[in-house]
This record gives structure tokens, sequence and C-alpha cells, in this order.
């Protein structure tokens, strides 16, 4: 502000300079011609208009001497005969009709003036008092228009930056207030559609997602905890049991098949903890142009399940395929998809107590769909918005054995491949899970 006050106030000066500085150039010149006429050409004209020219000469300006010089530089008026003019600007006006010099506030005009008697050189010069005093006084309402222009920027300034930053401030302090145990809190958001609203929104979302997530792992840990307590509460009391006295070899081994198949159990729930850890740190990378095609990763998945799941009955059916059948292979790996697959699958086949599972292949569209349809207990509306997450099992699937992340392992396979996995399912009428893939461009 101070600079565009300084540049502009300058500015304003500079014009307000060089214009007073023209008009006692032209006043000036307008003197030097009253001269000329009044000493040159009194002759010529008649009493009057020379009786006019001598009252306009009457009022002197201030400081001003003036001279007439002939064709050879000799004076034959001066005004005051001790004042003589400097010999440069008599040697100008030899080649210039006009010559103007300004030395401190002394201002001088020359002309080049003919006449019937001969060549002269008019030179006048004056102080232009009127015009500094002018100037002067210009510059002391500038210095003062500068100062208390300054004042006020700074003053209303400081205000108009404390309201605008007034919701910074509320942001801030409502965010130093969330903790770890106050995820639930949020910053207010304004009426106004503003960028602070805006930065506002965003914060909140951004504590909304990291409460989800604090939810989420403590679910996570809740459950996790439960499922790996479980197996080695088993071994711990079977091996108890076993150790607390002597007993015949067979229930040595029964208790060592139990303990085994307890490991196993345990064993499983870790590597699905890893691969699912692996995921959501995105360490699994799909292969640099590795393909998979979608029928035949799903036949493989199904001869899968009929040798986990014998003497269940899983159909599989292709309806609408594109013209193009090279459009089925996706970028992906094969054996991610098909752990993916088989889990679906199994899940329909766990849950469905032995009614048939279908599994269907078709494209919509520009889009690949490929569902698993079971006739079996169904999921709660209220558990739809958490069957994806890891360990979570629905009240109704407690009866059944595994340990919740078959699921969420699967949504993220399916994710990582660039589709997107949607559940239907109506209680004790079964589940359709359509896995929704990008058809290959």
């Amino acid at each position: 502000m101070a600079l565009l006050l300084t540049c502009g106030l300058s500015a304003i000066y500079y014009l307000q300079r060089k214009s007073t500085h023209d008009l006692f150039e032209q006043r000036l010149t307008e003197r030097a011609q009253l001269t000329a006429a009044l000493y040159l050409e009194a002759d010529e004209q008649s009493w009057a208009v020379t009786e006019k020219v001598r009252q306009r000469l009457l009022h002197e300006l201030p400081g001003e001497i003036m001279g007439i010089y002939d064709q050879r530089g000799n004076p034959r008026f001066l005004q005051e005969p001790s004042t003589r003019f400097p010999a440069s600007l008599l040697a100008q006006l030899l080649h210039k009709p006009r010559v103007v010099s300004t030395v401190g506030g002394r201002q001088t005009v020359g002309i080049f003036y003919n006449d019937n008697q001969g060549n002269f050189r008019i030179l006048v010069s004056a102080l232009n008092v009127t015009g500094q005093d002018q100037l002067a006084y210009l510059r002391l309402v500038m210095a003062a228009v500068l100062v208390v222009s300054l004042g006020l920027s700074f003053g209303l300034g400081w205000l108009f930056a404390k309201s605008a930053f007034e919701p910074v401030r509320l942001i801030v302090q409502h965010a130093r207030r969330i903790g770890v145990s106050d995820l639930h809190l949020r910053v207010p958001v304004g009426k106004s559609h503003d960028e602070l609203t805006e930065l506002a929104e965003t914060f909140n979302l951004m504590i909304q997602r990291l409460q989800a997530a604090f939810q989420q792992q403590q679910s996570f840990i809740s459950n996790a905890s439960h499922e790996l307590r479980t197996p080695l509460t088993a071994m711990i009391g079977e091996l108890d049991i076993t150790l607390n006295r002597p007993r015949p070899l067979a229930m040595y081994q029964e208790a060592l098949s139990s303990t085994l198949a307890e490991a196993q159990k345990l064993k499983d729930i870790v590597n699905r903890l890893l691969q699912l850890a692996q995921l959501d740190a995105n360490e699994l990378d799909l292969p640099v142009g590795s393909l998979l095609r979608l029928d035949e990763v799903l036949y493989a998945a199904c001869e899968e399940i009929s040798v986990t799941h014998p003497g269940q009955q899983v159909s599989v059916q292709i309806g609408q395929l594109p013209d193009n059948t090279e459009e089925l292979t996706i970028p992906g790996d094969e054996n991610l998809f098909r752990l993916a697959l088989t889990n679906l699958i199994g899940n329909a086949c766990k849950f469905s107590d032995g009614r048939p599972v279908l599994c269907t292949l078709s494209y919509e569209g520009s889009r690949l769909l490929l569902c698993v349809i079971d006739q079996g207990i169904g999921i709660a509306p209220e558990d739809l918005a958490h069957i994806r997450q890891a360990f979570f099992r629905a009240e109704n699937a407690r009866a059944f054995s595994g340990f919740g992340v078959g699921l969420s392992l699967a949504v993220k396979i399916i994710e990582l491949h660039g589709g997107a996995l949607e559940i239907e399912s109506e209680l004790r009428k079964g589940t359709t899970m359509r896995v929704v893939l990008p058809l290959r461009g």
C-alpha cells in the first residue's frame, strides 16, 4: 500500500510540477513577445495599442529581468543594465527560434525576433514564486495524505484480516480439541460457499475417514484377537488335559490330532491376516503384463470348490458375451483372482446348507458381470454395511465355521483388479455377490 501510494502521489506531483513549469514558460514567452511589440514595433503601432501593451507589461513577475540584443549580440535594451544573459543562450538563438533554460527556481525564455530594423534576440527571465509555493504546499498535502492513508490502511487492514481469518482461528481451536478419543467432534462449517467452508468440509471429511479407520482397526483387533484366542485356548486346554496324567497311546494320538487341527486353523487365520495386511498396505501389485481370462478362472475356482466342498452342487451359466472373446481377458493375477472367487463361492456353499449355487458370467454395456447366487440364510439389512469388514460376522452366521476374513480379502483383490463387489441379499432367501469389471479397452 505504501509503494502504491508513493508511486501514485509521485506521478501526481510530477505532472503538476511539469504543468506549473510549462504554464510559467508560456507566460514568459508571452512577456517576450509583448516586450518586442513595445520596444521594437512602437513606431509602427497606434498610441492606444502601444499603451495597452505597456499596461500589460506593468505587472512584473517576481525577479523579472528583460533583455533585447541585436544580431551581433550587443544589448539594445536591458531592464537592469548590470544584468547580462548567458552567452550560450544568445548563441543558441542564432540557430533556434526559441530557447528555454531553468536554473534553480529561475526560468528563462528567449525568442528570435525579425523586425524591419533587423534581427533581434529577446530574453525574459523570472522566478516562479507562486508555482514553487504551490508545489511546496502540494508536497505537504501529499505527505499528510500518505501518512494518514497508511495509518488508515494499516488499521482497516488489520480489522479486515482479523475478521477474515476469524473462521480460520475457530477451525484451529476446534481442531486442537480433536484427539484419538474425540474423533466424533467436527469443526464448524460456515454457511457461505467459500474456500474456508471447503477447507472445513474437507477437514471434517478427513476426520470422518480417520474415525472410520480407527473404528475398523478396533473392530479388527477385537475380532482378530477373538479368532486367534479360540484355537490357542483349545490347543492349550487339550495339551494341558493330556499332560495332566499318563494316558493311553490312542488318547495321545487323538490329542495331537486335535491340536494339529487347531494349529492348522491358526495357520489359516494368520495367512489370511497377512494377505489382508499386504492388500491394505498396497504391498501387492499386479505383475506387469499379466493377463487372466475370466471364464477360465471361474471354471478353475468351481473345480477347486468341488474338492473342498464335496457333494455341493455348483453350476456355471454363461450369458451374453462380447463378440470378441478376447475382451474376457483382463490385466491381473490369475492366482489372486481365483482366490477371491473361491472365497465368494465357498461362502455361498457354506451358507446355502446344501442348496445349489449358481455362478453366471455375462457382459452389460462396457462392463463384465460375474455373479455368485445362493439360496442360503441371507444377510440382514443392518449387517450389509459392515459385512465387508474383516472378522465381522453377522448374527445368523455365527453358527457356521469361519473367521470372517474371506469376504474382506475378496473385496480387496477385486478392487486391486479395478473392479467392484456389489452385494444384494434377503434374509432366508439368499444372496447375490456381483463382481463388476470394466471391459478391456
